[in-house]
């Protein structure tokens, strides 16, 4: 019998200990918040380390930065990553700023206003998406581990990410999409500007406005899938294969390139 007792208060002990192992740590938060005057013609920089960043424009002439610190670690973590915001001649810049050689557990999600038509001249992150809507003179977005999203957006547009996915939802302007383990989509009220895509792992999707003329001279290649039309066009000087396809598309006009190697390209409007 104390034998059995024993056994019974080691288990009761043992799965105790196990159960509160998996017990969330708690999350620690801190909040910032600050705005800096900026014009519509301004210049907004943000690198990220770790963490979402979110900018939408609005029409008054400042910039609204809050950004939201989280740990499950120690509370003190918080501090040792700084939130550094530099002005200079109708630009601001934030840079997240990391103790080298220390993990702190620490992710900073960012969540942004700034004028509309203002240029996005280097948004960043690496672990973490990077989501953008409005109308912008040009956008630079690129992370590494995460979805580069714009959506309702004009301008000059170059989206960049490594493992995620790249989505561009009824924009118009020029734009460079690129990604290597992801698909990308692309969504054109106009096509006005050269469209540049590509991508390794994943497929490629192009929409048009079914209510625009479409003018365009199409590139189109990959590797391992294939190549899809599903609406009528007049492809002139046609070269067409399973895996590549080149003509122009109505009256010809901007470029349209679009590149995978192990995914199938999909044009639809």
């Amino acid at each position: 019998m104390p034998s059995k007792n024993l056994i019974v208060l080691f288990l009761v002990v043992f799965f105790a200990l196990f159960f509160m192992g998996l017990t969330p740590k708690a999350e620690h938060q801190e909040e910032f918040q600050k705005a800096l005057p900026l014009s519509s013609q301004g210049t907004f920089n943000l690198k990220n380390v770790n963490g979402e960043v979110r900018v939408s424009t609005w029409k008054e002439d400042k910039v609204e930065i809050k950004a939201l610190k989280k740990t499950n670690k120690a509370a003190e973590n918080l501090q040792k990553v700084k939130i550094e915001v530099t002005s200079a001649a109708d630009s601001v810049s934030v840079d997240t700023v990391y103790p080298k050689h220390e993990n702190t557990g620490v992710s900073v999600d960012y969540d942004i206003k700034v004028p509309e038509g203002v240029n996005l001249g280097e948004l960043s992150s690496v672990n973490g998406s990077v989501k953008i809507t409005g109308p912008f003179g040009r956008v630079s977005a690129e992370t590494t581990n995460g979805q580069v999203h714009i959506e309702n957006a004009s301008g000059d547009l170059k989206l960049e990410t490594t493992n995620g996915d790249v989505k561009a939802i009824n924009v118009n302007g020029p734009i460079d999409a690129h990604t290597t383990n992801g698909s990308i989509t692309l969504e054109l009220t106009k096509l006005e500007a050269e469209v540049r895509a590509e991508t390794t792992n994943g497929g490629i999707t192009l929409r048009l406005d079914l209510t625009q003329e479409i003018n365009g001279t199409l590139e189109a290649e990959t590797v391992n899938g294939s190549i899809s039309l599903d609406f009528p066009v007049t492809l002139q000087s046609l070269e067409k294969s399973r895996h590549h396809l080149r003509g122009q598309i109505g009256r010809g006009g901007p470029r349209i390139s679009l590149e995978t190697t192990n995914g199938s390209i999909h044009l639809t409007r």
